[in-house]
């Protein structure tokens, strides 16, 4: 069954398939699989976003920003903590004057 619903979803389905596919997409497990299907084909075109989006709507994305967001800077020394600024080459990548 899987066999035939991928040969769907590629477009290479033999014609003599037709119909055995079709029932499957009508089974619970079949209409499962299609789904996992075109979000593979989602994720291998390298549109991550849309996958995450085709999943849960992009509740996930906007957590993860959130969360994201909410972290602390790293790699940056404050005047308070008793130093200068770790980035005053320009980057923002930690530095060894900024590890404990």
């Amino acid at each position: 069954m899987h066999e035939q619903l991928s040969a769907l979803a590629d477009g290479e389905l033999d014609e003599s398939e037709r119909e055995l596919a079709l029932a499957a997409l009508a089974t619970p497990d079949g209409q499962q699989y299609w789904r996992a299907c075109h979000l593979i084909r989602v994720a291998l075109q390298a549109d991550a976003g849309a996958a995450a989006t085709a999943i849960d709507g992009g509740a996930f994305q906007s957590r993860l920003a959130r969360r994201l967001a909410a972290e602390p800077a790293y790699g940056r020394r404050t005047a308070a903590a008793g130093g200068e600024a770790a980035d005053a080459g320009g980057t923002d990548a930690p530095s060894s004057a900024t590890l404990p």
